[in-house]
């Protein structure tokens, strides 16, 4: 059977941790006898998570495709990470479906995560469905939880499946649409409610009539899903398959295809105006996003895409816009979690995957070549917790570079690089948990083991007094020696001057053709300083006397002296530590608001501002980069998961005295430290 874009359905499911996303992928998939058995990520049977560190931490940690088929529609469900770590694959996968179904537990409120991940597809500007999963726990109420989420996301919300009875009396679910059970007309009343906003002819309709007819109600439900007038709310339980079969009935009949939901924007090479609109035409030219990369070491670089308009067949070509590469296609691959198989076309609004093209990468627009496009690009978060790496074994830094490349591939919020100053390799994800998977995945794809420390702070040091400063070079070996004499002043300048040499020498008491040489040691200073081997900023250097020989005198002589003399003063106008100091957003629910800025108090962080909206504290300070390192994991500590945080680098400040000395004797020891195994 031939298929179409009317005959899809492109389904993302997300939700906080443990609220049951993968455990209605195992219903259905056992449901659509895809299994044999119900799997279960608490056994490491689940048909979804298919990772080894999935099964082993048992929780779905990258997002899976799947397609299920419901009479002629097939439906496309990816199953996206509950960790906010791993939110990145849940942002993607909002920008290449239609609906997007946030689960929610009943025995929990609507958690931070869950209001942020429905933002987020608001933002997409997608269909919305909830799926309310445990209700078979004790004390859940069904009704409350509507209520709730009512009042957290607006009237949209309406029940088209809910409950016979909720705890261990929970045995059927009953259908609004087929006016089953005491409820249905009351949710049917907030449905039609809801989907009379469409537009305004249904809305004239069904102010004339007090309701819908019947084929105005069933034909208009895609369309108000798809304007996100209606988000319909689901009853499961997926571990005794209540409620799977009215939800996939609903999916099939009423979640919005890709005809249905209509033209998305692009923008054309070199502007950052989406205004093109990419309608899901399948005799269109061909436009397509790649929406997840996986680089395995044994089958190569895959790339998931969503076709939004045209076609795409077996060696046809096809335009990275990025790049400006065309390729030929020689597999289009139909995925089925971790298994694929060759298909030969594909059409508008599906979802499928290409191998062996190593120039795809996460974000890509692929289009006819006489066409070229580009999809908007996904704001993810920034990374906020960072390790200094270094592989375990001698010999691995060449396989170290090729793993790190292609672990960043595959997820955008986990960034590497080699630090200018330290030279240190710096791994940085969303938290210690994210980067520890990460490692684990290079152990075991690539054979690299890392070990890793937190990474060294980039402090700076200064001045902030005045004092003179004197070298005298001279070395004498038989032959011609080296002699030279500099004397100069150190001063402060204002943070963010930078460094200013000054030239007063009169006289000629150093020849014109060295006085380069005498800045060009004392900027050879700036790279280390002495206090704790940190750089130099924000001071004066002055020469304004010194002596020369006409035979030892030359050009390093003068080097080493200018070096030295900026040493001598340096060490006398009160040298000073500068620390980084970072512009940190942290958003909390309010009810953590306290414990937040007492931890960020006792971390020596200021607020500067604080704003509430919607139940959640947005929390504006500016704090120590050393209080940072591990805020992730504090973070999360006090907010029991919920708080997420932001961080930018603002300035330079001056260390407290007690903190500065304690930071010297650290930096001196490790400093002894690597010295002495240099030489051993």
């Amino acid at each position: 059977m031939t298929l179409v874009s009317d005959d899809l359905r492109n389904v993302a499911l997300v939700g906080h941790g443990h609220a049951g996303k993968t455990a209605i992928v195992d219903a259905f998939a056992h449901y659509a006898k895809l299994t044999n058995r119900l799997g279960s990520a608490a056994d490491g049977t689940s048909f979804s998570n298919t990772e080894p560190e999935e099964k082993d931490r048992k929780q779905t940690l990258a997002s899976h495709l799947f397609h299920l088929p419901l009479g002629k529609v097939r439906l496309n469900l990816i199953d996206t990470p509950g960790h906010p770590d791993f939110v990145a694959d849940a942002l993607t996968a909002m920008q290449v479906v239609e609906t997007v179904c946030l689960v929610v537990s009943a025995t929990s409120h609507v958690t931070f995560h869950a209001r942020q991940l429905w933002k987020r597809a608001g933002d997409a500007g997608v269909g919305r469905a909830i799926v309310i999963t445990h209700l078979d726990q004790e004390n859940t109420d069904f009704e409350r939880v509507v209520d709730e989420l009512r009042e957290a996301f607006g009237h949209s919300v309406a029940p088209v499946t809910y409950p016979n009875a909720t705890g261990a009396a929970f045995s059927s679910v009953h259908m609004v649409t087929h006016d089953e059970g005491p409820l249905a007309a009351k949710y049917h009343d907030w449905i039609e409610e809801d989907e009379a906003e469409v537009d305004d002819t249904l809305m004239e309709h069904y102010l004339e009539q007090g309701h819908l007819d019947k084929t105005e109600f069933e034909q208009n439900l895609a369309r108000a899903i798809a304007a996100e007038k209606l988000v319909p709310v689901f009853a499961v339980c997926p571990s005794r398959g209540l409620g799977l079969e009215q939800m996939l009935e609903f999916v099939q009949l009423h979640f919005p295809s890709p005809g249905r939901f209509g033209p998305r924007g692009a923008a054309r090479p070199g502007s950052d105006t989406y205004g093109e609109l990419v309608a899901p035409d399948p005799a269109g030219p061909l436009c397509a996003r790649v929406y997840k990369v996986v680089v395995d070491p044994y089958v190569g670089r895959l790339a998931y895409l969503r076709c939004l308009r045209g076609s795409l067949a077996i060696e046809q070509t096809a335009l990275n816009v990025r790049s400006g590469k065309v390729h030929k296609v020689a597999h289009i691959l139909d995925v089925q979690g971790k298994d694929a198989k060759d298909t030969q076309k594909i059409v508008a609004g599906d979802l499928f995957a290409l191998a062996k093209i190593d120039d795809l990468s996460l974000g890509d627009t692929v289009t006819a070549e006489s066409t070229p496009l580009l999809l908007p690009p996904v704001a993810y978060p920034l990374p906020t917790y960072s390790l200094h790496i270094w592989p375990k074994a001698r010999g691995d830094e060449q396989k170290i570079g090729t793993a790190l490349e292609k672990l960043c591939a595959e997820d955008p919020t986990f960034h590497t690089h080699r630090d200018k100053e330290t030279a240190e390799l710096i791994a940085s994800g969303m938290s210690p948990l994210h980067l520890e998977v990460q490692f684990h995945r290079m152990q075991r794809r690539y054979g690299v083991g890392v070990d890793h420390a937190l990474p060294t702070i980039p402090y700076r040091e200064t001045v902030t007094g005045r004092a003179d400063g004197h070298h005298r070079h001279k070395k004498q070996s038989g032959g011609r020696g080296q002699f030279a004499e500099v004397y100069l002043r150190v001063a402060p300048k204002a943070h963010g001057e930078g460094f200013e040499f000054v030239d007063s020498v009169v006289g000629g008491s150093i020849p014109r053709q060295f006085i380069p040489e005498v800045e060009k040691g004392a900027r050879k200073f700036l790279v280390r300083g002495s206090l704790a081997a940190f750089p130099v900023v924000d001071v004066q250097v002055e020469v304004y006397d010194g002596k020369y020989h006409d035979v030892d005198s030359d050009q390093l002589s003068f080097q080493l002296a200018g070096e030295r003399a900026f040493h001598d003063g340096y060490l006398k106008a009160r040298p000073q530590l500068l620390e980084p100091i970072m512009d940190v957003e942290i958003h909390v629910p309010d009810r953590f608001t306290g414990d937040v800025a007492g931890n960020l108090s006792g971390s020596r962080g200021r607020m500067s501002g604080m704003e509430s909206a919607d139940g959640v504290q947005h929390i504006k300070a500016q704090v120590p980069l050393a209080s940072m390192l591990d805020y992730s994991t504090q973070l999360r500590s006090i907010t029991a998961g919920e708080g997420t945080f932001t961080m930018k680098f603002a300035h330079y400040e001056t260390v407290p005295p007690n903190i500065q000395a304690e930071i010297i004797a650290r930096r001196k020891a490790l400093l002894e430290q690597a010295h002495a195994e240099h030489h051993k």
